[in-house]
């Protein structure tokens, strides 16, 4: 009788250290994990450059600038994108190991459909290389296998739930940066906004001493105002340069040449004071009318940066502060923003 609850003790201990693990096994915690299921950077302060690509030839690069990240080597890459892909990256864990009857499938798959992922740390040094595949049926992991290992896992972010593949790879619209204006006033020589169809409306602000500014008719037709300029109208105006971004970039429209050959509704042209020079035209693009159909007021604008060199759609309720008309600058009550 002794003998058999020694075996039964002998069993019972047996079986609670296998189920210990399999449980550490599909379970990824801390740093005690095989080499093969450690896919996080959990320092992303040290990663100097993300390398993505799929196998359909599209690639990404993003590299650590100072302040900044620079996106294949060319733009500034969108702010938000890349601390998404960040936090993504320093927050993975294995969620389980798949059925082995899973296993081939999902090892083509990745092949296949694969996104690559490089990530690299200071001294250009790979720390991290595998494939970022599809989502579970569940929607709850996405399929990873690191680069040179046979043992693919389902990964995941804990806390949330959906596939983790689209934060990796997304279109060149996706990781630009969307800033229109992003100027420090004092860093500001002039601004122009010239209305084509509202002549007496447009006007031209610029510095002409240290936080002294004047503001005059941009066209020689249009009479200077007899009030005096409102007291710091000028500095407040420039203010609304430090932050301005666009809701999305425009590249397959066909209706862009179209657009550009009509007049638009504003052109602003911001001169640096180190010479630089940034021209941005607006066309109305939505229209929408009151609540009795009296008036109707533009919501959306088609832009363009320096004749071509972007093309995006930006809203009103965010660019409208930068739409003033040159009797805004001088006496009397202050006048909204106009709209085409």
């Amino acid at each position: 009788m002794k003998r058999t609850w020694l075996l039964v003790a002998l069993f019972l201990l047996l079986g609670i250290g296998v189920f210990y693990t399999l449980q550490k096994k599909n379970t990824q915690t801390g740093s005690n994990v095989s080499w093969d299921m450690d896919f996080a950077v959990r320092d992303t302060s040290s990663i100097t450059r993300i390398f993505l690509a799929d196998r359909s030839g599209q690639s990404t690069t993003l590299e650590r600038k100072d302040g900044y990240w620079l996106y294949n080597g060319q733009y500034k890459a969108r702010t938000s994108a890349v601390n998404t892909l960040l936090a993504t990256i320093g927050s993975l864990n294995v969620l389980y190991i798949p059925p082995k009857v899973a296993e081939q499938t999902m090892i083509k798959s990745l092949a296949a459909e694969g996104i690559k992922v490089e990530v690299y740390a200071k001294e250009n040094k790979l720390v991290k290389s595998y494939y970022v595949g599809g989502v579970t049926a569940d929607e709850r992991g996405t399929h990873m296998i690191m680069d040179g290992a046979e043992q693919p896992y389902v990964v995941h972010i804990p806390g949330f739930i959906g596939q983790v593949r689209v934060r990796y790879m997304m279109g060149d619209d996706s990781w630009r940066d969307r800033t229109v204006f992003s100027e420090k006033p004092e860093e500001i020589q002039s601004v122009s906004v010239e209305y084509p169809q509202q002549k007496s409306a447009s006007f031209r602000l610029e510095k002409v001493d240290e936080a002294a500014y004047e503001v005059r008719p941009y066209f020689s037709t249009t009479p200077r105002s007899k009030s005096p300029q409102r007291k710091g109208t000028a500095e407040a105006y420039l203010l609304q340069y430090e932050s301005l971004g666009a809701e999305e970039y425009i590249t397959a429209d066909r209706s862009r040449d179209s657009v550009a050959a009509l007049v638009p509704f504003a052109i602003v042209t911001l001169l640096k004071t180190d010479s630089t020079t940034k021209q941005v035209r607006f066309w109305p693009m939505s229209i929408v009318e009151d609540g009795r159909g009296s008036a109707t007021y533009v919501i959306r604008y088609f832009t363009d940066v320096n004749n071509g060199e972007a093309f995006l759609i930006t809203q009103h309720h965010v660019f409208g502060p930068i739409f003033r008309d040159y009797s805004f600058f001088f006496g009397g009550r202050e006048r909204p923003p106009l709209r085409n």
